[in-house]
């Protein structure tokens, strides 16, 4: 049976600038990870490697960059049997500046490798495994971006339509994945889509049909991304298989600032709620109350935190700073957030031990801040 691996939105050359100073370092490690999707083609002898558009962030890729795709392509057609089929996507669209018009004669000297839409190309047979993989570029498939009149071959035991976009609505490109009624009709074998960045699987198109993501770290996005499908394609149905290939992930940890004296102190709680990982990418939201002399310093927690991941995002502040007792007299009586607080506060006068008065003061502080309007809730 015909075995397929699909990828997309590698995304080679993007910028990576929330990375800062670990762009570079990131931006090959996409190099790194395309290696690996053809050793992967090679290793489980595969029929066909199928890029489901956005292979390259943008028309305008480094000649390195080409370059390097196109020995990666060179390798992999050398040491298997295997077709190479790209569909350009909404990064890389198949325009008058696209890349594979600029390398047309670069990527036409590669044996079993096709560009989908370039010449007018809508199918490739893949010979002697009895598939044929058929796709048009974006621009080509409607005002919905998934609406396509691709027809599969009835002398083909196997059919794949390959697809980028998304259906959102409107002009919003980063929109949610297709929906069934986009999806060719019947006599397909399996759906190959590229343009989200995380995987996804639609449910309920009579064949599978997913969204692999990008195969390594490029946006923020959160879990999904990493990975390539596995296909092998059956008579009685396609079996897909989600294969780990990406070097990074991301790393998220909600913690309470009550009561921390200071970064430092901050940066042993997340410690205590992440494990450190050289490959991960930590996005740290912090919450809870802290009062106005706590000392946190977003740059000193990211400092501290470093060494432990391969990129420290800047903490997002979802935390609130204590009221103080002046600014809590001054809270309008005729309000009820003024007269909630002179109630608490009364309270407190009243408290007759150490940890009633903390419990009191804890309860005013969220309930003046539930009461002007803020989200305290972890």
């Amino acid at each position: 049976m015909p075995i397929i691996i699909h990828t997309s939105d590698v995304h080679l050359g993007t910028p990576l600038g929330w990375l800062g100073p670990r762009a570079a370092e990131q931006r090959e490690e996409l190099r790194r990870t395309l290696s690996k999707i053809v050793d992967l083609v090679v290793e489980q002898h595969a029929d066909a490697l199928v890029v489901a558009g956005d292979l390259f962030h943008s028309n305008n890729p480094s000649a390195a960059t080409v370059r390097f795709v196109l020995r990666e392509f060179a390798r992999l057609t050398s040491d298997s049997k295997a077709s190479v089929v790209l569909l350009p996507g909404s990064h890389d669209p198949l325009d008058i500046e696209s890349v594979y018009t600029s390398y047309r004669a670069e990527f036409g000297k590669l044996d079993r490798v096709s560009v989908l839409g370039l010449d007018g190309l809508r199918s490739v047979a893949v010979e002697n495994a009895g598939l044929t993989i058929h796709g048009d570029p974006p621009q080509r498939q409607g005002r919905d971006r998934g609406a396509t009149d691709l027809v599969p071959d009835p002398d083909s035991a196997f059919n794949v339509a390959v697809l980028h976009g998304s259906t959102g609505g409107g002009d919003d490109e980063e929109g949610g994945p297709f929906s069934l009624s986009d999806l060719p009709g019947e006599g397909w074998s399996y759906y190959a889509l590229g343009h989200l960045p995380s995987w996804h699987e639609i449910e309920g198109a009579g064949v599978p049909a997913v969204y692999p993501g990008s195969p390594e770290l490029v946006a923020m996005d959160g879990g999904g991304q990493g990975h390539v499908a596995r296909v092998e394609l059956r008579a009685n149905g396609a079996i897909v298989t989600k294969v780990r290939v990406g070097a990074r992930s991301i790393v998220e940890a909600r913690v309470e600032v009550t009561d921390a004296s200071d970064s430092f102190s901050i940066a042993e709680r997340v410690r205590q709620e992440t494990r450190s990982n050289p490959n991960a990418v930590l996005r740290l939201v912090l919450t809870g109350l802290t009062s106005a002399e706590a000392g946190i310093d977003d740059w000193d927690l990211v400092e501290e935190l470093v060494g432990d991941y391969f990129f420290v995002c800047p903490p997002v502040r979802d935390y609130h700073v204590k009221v103080s007792d002046q600014d809590l007299v001054q809270l309008p009586e005729r309000l009820v957030v003024g007269r909630f607080a002179r109630h608490m506060r009364s309270r407190l006068e009243e408290a007759g031990s150490e940890d009633e008065r903390r419990e009191i003061e804890d309860a005013l502080q969220l309930g003046v801040a539930l009461l002007q309007g803020k989200d305290v809730i972890g």
